[in-house]
C-alpha cells in the first residue's frame, strides 16, 4: 500500500509551451524606438520586427540579419542610444539563433560585425548580456527582453521532457543549461532540471530545483494554465520528498533535523493540496518523516487528526497512516485509521487485508472475521484471504466457552485451511491504478495444477457501493504449474474497487 517512495519519480505530461506575445514597444525608454535619432538602428529594429514575423525565406532572413548586425556594430559607443542599440542588437542574436542549422557559437564576421571578425560569438550569451544590461538601466524593458529570451527557450525547453521521457539525461541536462542561458525565470525549466537531478539521486540539488519551481509560480498564471498548475503541485511534493530522502543520507541529529524539515515540507503540500494527486504519498512521506525524527507527539497529532475528520481524507491516505500506525505498533490507532478508510471505501482490498491484520494483532477476532470474510469474496482466489479467514475463526474457537459453538468454529478452522490448500489457480494482482473514470487491473494468474488448462478471469470494476460499473474478461492459456498475466481496464464514473469471479 505505500507507494509513495517512488511517486515523486513520475514526470508530468506537459504541453508545448512557448513566448508571451510581445507587448506595446514603448514601455521603457531603454527600448522603445520613438525618439531614436540613429538611422542604423532603427533599419536594425525594422528588420528584426519583420524577422519576428516569420515569414521571410531563410536565405532573406540570414541576409537582413546581417546588415542589422552591421549596422549596430558600426562603432562601440552609441551615446545616449547604447541601450536602444543593446535591446537590438541582442534581439537580432537570438533570431540568429531561431536560423536553421545555425550553430549556437559562431564568428563574429559571419554574422555581420563590423569589428572583431575572428572572435566568437556565443549568440545566446552575448543576448543574455545584452539584455541583462537593459534590464538593469530600465526594468519597464523587461517585458519586451522577456519576449526575446523566452523564444529560444520555448523551442529548447520542449526538447527536454521528451529526452527524459527516453532516459536520456546526458542530452536533456545539455539541453536544459542550454535554454537557463538565455531564460531563467520559468519555474518549467526549474521542474525539469528536478527531474534530472532525482534520477541521479542528487537530492539537494533536486529539492533546490523544485523549490525554485514553486517560487516562480504565479497564482494567477496556475488557475489559467494547467501547464504551470502541475508543475506547482507536483514541485510542492517532490522538494518534500527529495528533502527526505536526502535526509536519508544522513545520520543522528542531522538526520533528525533533515527529516523535520522534509516533515514541514510535506505539511505544506498537505495545506496546499489536501485532496491532490500526491496526498497519499505525502501522508505516508509524513508519517515516516516525523518517525524518523523522533518527533511521536506530531506524529500521534496527525493520525488523531486523520481518525476524527476523516472526510478531510481519502479513503487510501486512511489506510495508508493505519499501515503506518500499526508498523509504529500503535495497533488501537491503526485500527481507527483503518475502519475510517473501510466508511470511505469498503471494497478497496489492499485496504481491508490491511485490516484484517490490524484486527488480528488487536485480537479483535469478531470484526476480523467479516472483513476477511469480505475478502474471500472480492478476491477468492487468493489463498492468503482463506488464511486470514481461518485465523479468524481460530481466535474466536480459542475464547468460546459453549461446547457446540466451540465445535462449529474448530469446524470452520478447518474448512478454510482446507480451501487455502485446495485452490486450482491463484490469481496474484500486481497494481490497480486509474484517474476517476478507467481503471486498469494487472496481475497474473498461476496453475496450481501439473496440468494445462484454459482460464477465464471475470473482473467486476465496482463503485463504493458496491455496484457493478463495468465488467473485463481475461482469457488464458494456463501450462502446467505456469503463469499467465493479464490486464484489464474498466471504464465508468465512480469506479473505486474490483473483484473478481472464482476463474472458470
Amino acid at each position: 500500500m505505500n507507494v509513495w517512495g517512488r511517486a515523486a519519480t513520475w514526470a508530468l505530461a506537459l504541453g508545448a509551451l512557448a513566448a508571451t506575445a510581445v507587448g506595446a514597444q514603448d514601455n521603457g525608454e531603454a527600448c522603445s524606438m520613438k525618439s531614436v535619432k540613429s538611422g542604423d538602428i532603427r533599419d536594425a529594429y525594422n528588420s528584426v520586427t519583420v524577422l519576428q514575423l516569420g515569414k521571410s525565406k531563410p536565405e532573406d532572413a540570414k541576409k537582413k540579419l546581417t546588415d542589422a548586425v552591421g549596422n549596430l556594430t558600426k562603432k562601440a559607443d552609441y551615446g545616449s542610444e547604447q541601450l536602444q542599440r543593446d535591446f537590438v542588437l541582442g534581439s537580432a542574436l537570438v533570431m540568429w539563433n531561431d536560423q536553421p542549422d545555425q550553430a549556437p557559437v559562431a564568428q563574429a564576421s559571419t554574422l555581420g560585425y563590423k569589428t572583431g571578425g575572428d572572435a566568437n560569438v556565443d549568440l545566446l550569451k552575448t543576448a543574455d548580456s545584452l539584455f541583462t544590461v537593459v534590464e538593469t538601466a530600465s526594468p519597464s524593458c523587461k517585458e519586451q527582453t522577456e519576449f526575446y529570451r523566452q523564444r529560444p527557450w520555448a523551442a529548447m525547453i520542449n526538447g527536454v521532457g521528451p529526452l527524459l521521457g527516453a532516459n536520456n539525461l546526458d542530452s536533456a541536462e545539455a539541453l536544459l543549461d542550454r535554454s537557463l542561458v538565455i531564460y531563467r525565470d520559468s519555474p518549467f525549466s526549474y521542474y525539469f532540471k528536478g527531474q534530472i537531478a532525482q534520477q541521479k539521486e542528487d537530492w539537494k540539488t533536486a529539492q533546490e530545483a523544485f523549490d525554485r519551481a514553486v517560487q516562480l509560480t504565479d497564482t494567477a498564471a496556475a488557475a489559467k494554465d494547467s501547464n504551470a498548475a502541475n508543475v506547482k503541485e507536483f514541485s510542492e511534493f517532490a522538494r518534500a520528498f527529495s528533502a527526505f530522502r536526502g535526509a536519508q543520507a544522513l545520520s543522528g541529529e542531522e538526520q533528525k533535523s533533515g527529516m523535520k524539515a522534509a516533515a514541514d515540507l510535506y505539511r505544506q503540500y498537505l495545506a496546499d493540496y489536501p485532496s491532490g494527486p500526491n496526498a497519499q504519498p505525502a501522508q505516508a512521506g509524513l508519517t515516516a518523516a516525523l518517525q524518523s525524527s523522533g518527533d511521536t507527539k506530531s506524529l500521534g497529532e496527525v493520525w488523531q487528526d486523520m481518525a476524527a475528520n476523516p472526510s478531510k481524507y481519502r479513503p487510501e491516505q486512511l489506510y495508508d497512516a493505519g499501515v503506518q500506525a500499526y508498523s509504529a505498533e500503535k495497533y488501537d490507532q491503526a485500527v481507527k485509521l483503518m475502519e475510517a478508510g473501510e466508511q470511505g471505501n469498503p471494497y478497496l482490498r489492499a485496504g481491508l487485508f490491511n485490516l484484517a491484520n490490524a484486527y488480528w494483532k488487536n485480537n479483535q477476532f469478531d470484526k476480523m472475521v467479516p472483513v476477511a470474510r469480505k475478502l474471500v469474496d472480492i478476491d477468492p482466489d487468493n489463498p492468503d484471504n482463506y488464511q486470514l479467514l481461518a485465523i479468524g475463526y481460530q481466535g474466536q474457537q480459542k475464547a468460546a466457552t459453549d461446547a457446540a459453538a466451540k465445535k462449529s468454529l474448530t469446524d470452520s478452522v478447518s474448512k478454510y485451511v482446507v480451501a487455502s490448500d485446495k485452490l486450482p489457480v491463484k490469481v496474484n494482482v500486481a497494481n490497480f491504478t486509474g484517474d476517476g473514470t478507467s481503471f486498469t487491473l494487472e496481475g497474473s494468474v498461476e496453475n496450481l495444477a501439473a496440468k494445462a488448462k484454459q482460464a477465464s478471469l471475470v473482473v467486476q470494476f465496482i463503485d463504493k457501493t458496491g455496484n457493478v460499473v463495468d465488467t473485463q474478461t481475461a482469457n488464458l492459456s494456463l501450462g502446467p504449474n505456469a503463469s499467465s498475466d493479464f490486464k484489464l481496464t474498466g471504464s465508468g464514473e465512480g469506479i473505486v474497487a474490483y473483484r473478481y469471479e472464482p476463474v472458470k
